[in-house]
C-alpha cells in the first residue's frame, strides 16, 4: 500500500513579509540617515551612547535598534549592540562595499509609490523624470547616491576586460554620465583614456566633484547637452557608455540612442550598457521587475528590457558581437562591439 505523503502546510509568512516590506526599508533607511552603523563601528554600543551621537531620543533609538536587530543587521547582547557582517561590509561609510547611500536614493521615490494604483489603471506616470524640466530637478538629488554601487560594478568591468581591449580605449563618451561612476573606473585604471561626459548643466558639478576626488579631472571634458537632441559625432570614440540610461528612455528613444552610439564609435569600438535586466519571460528576478513599476510611476515610456530585446536592438543598430560581463548585482552589463 503506497505511503501517504504529508501535504505541505501553507503559511502566510511570505505575504506578510511583502506587505510589511516598506516598514523594513524605512527602518533601514533611518538607521543609515542617523549614522547608526557608523556609530556602532566607532565603538558606541549602548542606546545611551548611540542616541546621544545621533541626536535622537532614548525611546526612539531603542525601538529602532531592536528593529534593526530583528531584521538581521545588528546583534544585541546584554543591552549592547554590535554589527553583523552584512552591516560591517555594506553599511559603514568608508568601507569598500558601502552602499548605504542607496537609502537616500530610494527615499526619493517613496511619495510617488502612493500613486501606483492610478498609474496601473491609467498607464501614465505620477511624475515624469524623463521630462527635461523635471529631470533637471530629480537627477541631481539621485546620482551622487548611486555612485558607490555603480562604481564597484564599473571597476569589475574594467578588471574583466582583456588587456588588449583595455589598451585600445583612449577616448570615451559617457552619455547621461551622472556622477561619472561608469566612466571613472576606466579613467582611473587607464592613464591613456580621456573622457567626454554628456548631461544636464545641473549635473556637471557632481560629475566634476567625483572626477576630482578620483584624481582624473584633468582628463575629463563636460558636454552640457540633452542627449536626445545631441549629436554624438561619427567614428570618434573607442568606448561609449550608457549607464542606466535606456530604462527611462523607453524602447523608441532607447533604440535611437543605440543608433547614435554606433555612429559615434570607431570600427571595433565598444558600447557598454548597464541596466536592471529581467529574464526573457519577465518572471524575475524581483528587483528588475519591481523597478519596472518605478519606471511606470516616473516615466511616460520607460521600462525594464530583457537581454533578448537588447540583443535584437543592438543587431538592428549594426553591432556585431554582443556579450555580458559579470558584475556585482543588481546591475547587468552588456558589451556590444561595432
Amino acid at each position: 500500500m503506497p505511503r501517504k505523503t504529508k501535504k505541505a502546510i501553507l503559511s502566510p509568512a511570505k505575504v506578510m513579509d511583502d506587505l510589511t516590506g516598506s516598514w523594513r526599508a524605512r527602518a533601514l533607511s533611518v538607521g543609515v540617515e542617523l549614522n547608526v552603523f557608523s556609530q556602532i563601528a566607532a565603538g558606541k554600543r549602548t542606546v545611551t551612547e548611540i542616541c546621544k551621537a545621533a541626536g535622537a531620543s532614548p525611546r526612539g533609538m531603542a525601538v529602532l535598534l531592536d528593529a534593526l536587530t530583528g531584521m538581521g543587521y545588528l546583534r544585541k547582547s546584554r543591552g549592547a549592540y554590535s554589527l553583523l557582517p552584512v552591516s560591517s561590509a555594506f553599511l559603514v561609510p568608508g568601507e569598500k562595499g558601502y552602499i548605504g547611500a542607496m537609502a537616500e536614493a530610494v527615499s526619493l521615490t517613496w511619495n510617488t509609490w502612493k500613486y501606483l494604483t492610478e498609474a496601473v489603471r491609467g498607464g501614465h506616470s505620477a511624475e515624469s523624470v524623463d521630462d527635461a524640466r523635471q529631470g533637471k530637478e530629480f537627477f541631481p538629488k539621485l546620482v551622487a547616491n548611486l555612485f558607490p554601487g555603480n562604481f564597484a560594478a564599473s571597476s569589475a568591468v574594467v578588471s574583466r576586460l582583456p588587456k588588449k581591449d583595455r589598451s585600445k580605449i583612449r577616448k570615451i563618451l559617457d552619455v547621461g554620465a551622472g556622477s561619472g561612476a561608469w566612466s571613472l573606473a576606466f579613467a582611473q585604471a587607464l592613464p591613456q583614456a580621456h573622457v567626454e561626459t554628456m548631461d544636464f548643466p545641473e549635473i556637471t558639478p557632481i560629475t566634476r566633484r567625483f572626477a576630482e576626488k578620483i584624481g582624473v579631472a584633468d582628463r575629463y571634458i563636460y558636454l552640457e547637452r540633452e542627449m536626445r537632441a545631441a549629436d554624438f559625432g561619427r567614428d570618434a570614440f573607442d568606448l561609449v557608455i550608457l549607464g542606466h540610461i535606456i530604462h527611462s528612455e523607453g524602447q523608441m528613444h532607447g533604440m535611437e540612442l543605440l543608433r547614435k552610439c554606433y555612429t559615434a564609435l570607431r570600427p571595433g569600438g565598444k558600447l557598454l550598457i548597464a541596466e536592471y535586466v529581467p529574464n526573457d519571460a519577465r518572471t524575475g528576478p524581483a528587483m528588475p521587475v519591481l523597478f519596472g513599476l518605478t519606471m511606470l510611476l516616473q516615466t511616460e515610456e520607460g521600462n525594464v528590457f530583457t537581454l533578448r530585446e537588447y540583443r535584437s536592438w543592438l543587431k538592428t543598430a549594426g553591432f556585431g558581437k554582443v556579450t555580458t560581463i559579470p558584475v556585482p548585482p543588481p546591475s547587468t552589463v552588456i558589451l556590444a562591439t561595432k
